[in-house]
């Protein structure tokens, strides 16, 4: 009887024992004593950013390059030179897009609704992980023979930015009859105004590859992060025209 009990009480510890192998050495994370369980990797939640890319190709031919860091002091440029924006919104947002060329002339980029062949999907609000090319993902715009410096302004809100609107309507009736001092100084007070919203010039590495054709050519672009692009916030981007 003993050796019956016995044989019994040992089966239990083997099979206790064999519980304990499988948990503790199969099974990731399941042994009963918490010091032999393997420590997880604890991974940080990275808010989403908007991400965009400011590119050209000389004279329109070859591989699209970024002028987004580029600034005044880089590479310029040139008449006859294409170039377009990327960007991917990380929510459904309303995004703004101006220019002033080097006549100090301002103009609205996005939305492109007055651009011939421009994408008409290219209106606010934009959807959140779709992305957006301007004026359109087969068209570039294309540098004239105006020369000097040109910026370019994204501004991303969380509304209609009816101010903005406004004020962006209220230039483009006057400016066509403007001289170019007027119009220079026209150009000092909407930077101004931009300055006062929070100017974010600081783009960050990211591994978002987007890839489209132009013309017969296959071309491929990685975009950069704003981290930091607050409601009504301002990217700038400057470039010399030569």
């Amino acid at each position: 009887m003993k050796e019956t009990i016995l044989t019994i009480v040992l089966g239990l510890l083997l099979t206790v024992a064999g519980l304990f192998i499988e948990k503790c050495y199969f099974e990731e994370n399941s042994c009963p004593i918490e010091s032999m369980n393997t420590p997880t990797e604890v991974t940080k939640k990275t808010k989403p950013v908007f991400k965009i890319n400011y590119l050209y190709r000389t004279a329109g031919q070859g591989k699209a390059l970024s002028f987004a860091k580029t600034g005044l002091k880089g590479k310029a440029l040139t008449t006859g030179d294409t170039y377009k924006i990327i960007f991917q919104p990380p929510a459904k947002k309303h995004v703004y897009i101006f220019q002033i060329d080097s006549t100090n002339k301002i103009f609205q980029l996005f939305p492109t609704t007055n651009f011939e062949n421009a994408d008409k999907k290219n209106k606010n609000p934009v959807k959140k992980g779709k992305k957006y090319f301007v004026p359109a993902k087969k068209q570039s715009f294309k540098l004239d023979a105006s020369t000097g410096k040109e910026t370019i302004y994204t501004i991303l809100t969380n509304k209609p930015d009816q101010k903005l609107e406004q004020q962006y309507a209220t230039i483009q009736t006057q400016q066509d009859a403007q001289t170019p001092k007027q119009r220079k100084v026209t150009r000092k007070k909407w930077h101004k105004a931009m300055k006062e919203r929070g100017l974010r010039r600081k783009l960050t590495p990211d591994s978002t590859t987007v890839n489209w054709m132009e013309g017969e050519q296959k071309l491929s672009a990685t975009l950069f992060g704003l981290p930091k692009m607050c409601d009504g916030c301002v990217h700038v981007v400057n470039f010399k025209h030569r």
